[in-house]
């Protein structure tokens, strides 16, 4: 098959569908498109499309009045129907290293793994206690009937979907694109029902924790995620969420120490596409006594956007130039 040229990365959440195409020419990425679209109330529930009509009439909008001519599309997800896990396996030869996986994961996993689609990401390789070579994994598991509705409304809407990632990663990628070195750092991601903490090192993931939304601020949440351009948002939602955010990152940031006992982690970044996100980060810092800061992605590239338009595009960005690379 022919390398794809111009690829949709598209985003969606409860509130809004977020879509950028990225085209390459000579080695060099260019943002052909880029464009958000909310979406009404329920069109989107627990990461399902509700409301396909809604939906569809949203996504051609977009489409038509957004300039993006590729029909071809990576799709990112990132809900409570996205299960991350890190694990342990023998080392074994590379061409069997799938398989075996694959015959793992209902280990790891907690939902049949037959409702499933599994993909992994090496995340390292270390020793057990008997002296065994042994390698890492990041699973990554999504609800196959989630991907499969994903799959025929774009189908049906004549976009071709090349691939299906997990939108968390494709951030992952972009810090690893000039933002980190180094150094061993968490990536805190908050979305509108889920909660990740990642901690990396280079291109190795020592610990993935999921965690969706407590429910003692899922209105606090909705409010912050339903709200129009330009609202005043209530000092109690922000210092909830804000408070939530930061006793789970404590939380986090303590069971690596006490389980890892190796290098500590030396800086969190953390990853929102919530409208309040500098008061959310003052809320986190207050209560985490390591730096915590939102970053700017892509900030080499000259993709003449804004800066916050790029931080606000990133995952799209990234899930379209991981398809375009591979």
């Amino acid at each position: 098959m022919a390398k794809i040229k111009s690829v949709i990365g598209f985003e969606v959440d409860s509130k809004e569908i977020r879509a950028t195409e990225v085209s390459r020419n000579n080695g060099v990425y260019e943002i052909v498109a880029c464009g958000n679209i909310p979406l009404p109330e329920d069109t989107i529930e627990e990461g399902f499309i509700r409301d396909q009509e809604a939906f569809s009439i949203a996504l051609t909008e977009l489409i038509q009045s957004g300039g993006f001519r590729s029909s071809d599309i990576v799709v990112g997800i990132n809900n409570e129907n996205v299960i991350m896990r890190y694990a342990t396996f023998p080392k074994v030869e590379d061409d069997k290293l799938r398989n075996m996986v694959l015959l793992q994961a209902q280990e790891f996993i907690p939902i049949p793994v037959q409702e499933m689609e599994i993909d992994y990401v090496i995340a390292g390789h270390g020793v057990n206690d008997e002296g065994q070579e042994t390698v890492n994994v990041l699973l990554v598991a999504a609800r196959r009937n989630m991907i499969e509705q994903y799959i025929n409304v774009l189908s049906a809407s004549r976009l071709q979907v090349v691939d299906v990632d997990a939108t968390l990663l494709s951030y992952c990628r972009a810090l690893r694109s000039g933002v980190v070195g180094e150094e061993k750092y968490a990536v805190l991601n908050m979305n509108d029902d889920l909660l990740n903490f990642l901690v990396i090192q280079g291109d190795e993931v020592s610990m993935v924790r999921s965690i969706n939304i407590p429910d003692r601020v899922v209105d606090n949440v909705k409010r912050l995620y339903g709200s129009e351009p330009g609202y005043e948002f209530e000092k109690e939602d922000t210092e909830a969420i804000g408070s939530m955010l930061g006793g789970e990152t404590s939380s986090s940031v303590g069971y690596y120490a006490m389980q890892m006992g190796i290098a500590p982690i030396e800086h969190i970044y953390f990853l929102t596409t919530a409208p309040n996100s500098e008061e959310l980060l003052k809320e986190i810092s207050d209560m985490v006594s390591l730096p915590v800061t939102i970053p700017d992605f892509y900030t080499t590239s000259n993709f003449g956007l804004e800066q916050k338009v790029v931080n606000k595009f990133t995952g799209c960005i990234g899930l379209a130039i991981q398809a375009l690379e591979g």
